[in-house]
């Protein structure tokens, strides 16, 4: 590795390839570092993203070694952004994580981020920020042993949803999450997404003709990565859940989720899939002075 000078600059949407390249290798080298590569077009182009507060760290020999991004989360109050930094592991310890977390910090807004329990230097940094202490996103996994059986639900339909749906998508997620603390309801924008790239999963769950909830996800190869599954609340706790996370793994030779460790249904219904525990990071929370 021979990068020459590293600058931290604004990040522009042409540094999307850099970027996922970055992540890539990385991640080879420190697999703590979150695979934000599949999803950071996603968020780069969606509406959520304040390109004003991202940051790279670019090489004289044109590729990246360090990135900050944010993504606005919905609050009544103030707004919030999830944020997230990560550097190069050979270019640690000279100042580039703080160059690029400048304009954030500087931001005035409040910031969440994620950093795994067993990295020291992770919260450290976060904490020499002025980030506490949260709560804590726990990462599953599972991989296909044998064949999970779906429970029996005559009056329970399950599809594939399309493009006419999204607005039904966006209604269920709104509801969904309402006035949930750690995650937020996905915009019009994000889902139309679902159905304009390649190896997007959506999946709908409907009861004579009312939908009930529905499953969001992104094929990585034979591995299905959950990002979403969302239930109204009134329907919550009678398989709905289950049965779309079943549906979606009929085909799959494993998957990945990420689940806050305090919403104990989810996890319950995740270890009885045979969902394990791979990974655990820390929410910290950055609020102005």
């Amino acid at each position: 590795m021979n990068p020459g000078i590293v600058t931290v600059r604004p990040f522009q949407l042409d540094d999307l390839d850099a970027a996922a390249q970055f992540c890539e290798v990385a991640r080879a080298l420190d697999p703590s570092i979150e695979p934000f590569a599949q999803r950071l077009s996603l968020i780069a182009t969606g509406t959520r993203a304040v390109l004003d507060l991202w940051r790279v760290a670019a090489g004289e020999d044109g590729a990246l070694y360090g990135i900050a991004f944010a993504a606005l989360r919905d609050s009544a109050v103030q707004s919030t952004f999830d944020f997230y930094t990560a550097v190069h592991p050979g270019l640690r310890r000279q100042g580039l994580g703080r160059a690029l977390a400048e304009a954030a910090v500087a931001s005035g807004a409040i910031l969440r981020a994620r950093v795994r329990d067993d990295s020291r230097p992770g919260r450290a940094y976060l904490n020499s920020f002025g980030f506490i202490e949260t709560g804590a996103q726990l990462s599953l996994q599972w991989k296909a042993r044998e064949r999970l059986l779906p429970q029996p639900m005559p009056a329970l339909r399950i599809r594939a949803a399309a493009a006419k749906d999204a607005g039904t998508l966006t209604r269920l997620s709104r509801d969904a999450w309402a006035g949930a603390p750690d995650t937020y309801a996905s915009r019009a924008d994000e889902i139309a997404q679902l159905f304009g790239e390649e190896g997007r999963v959506a999946l709908l769950a409907e009861s004579e003709a009312k939908p009930l909830g529905y499953l969001a996800g992104v094929q990585l190869g034979r591995t299905l990565g959950i990002e979403e599954v969302a239930v109204l609340p009134e329907f919550r706790r009678m398989g709905i859940g289950r049965a779309l996370v079943v549906h979606a793994l009929r085909n799959e030779q494993g998957a990945v989720l990420s689940v806050s460790e305090a919403n104990q249904p989810a996890r319950a219904l995740y270890q009885s899939l045979g969902f394990v525990q791979t990974a655990r990071r820390i929410v910290l929370e950055r609020r102005p002075a």
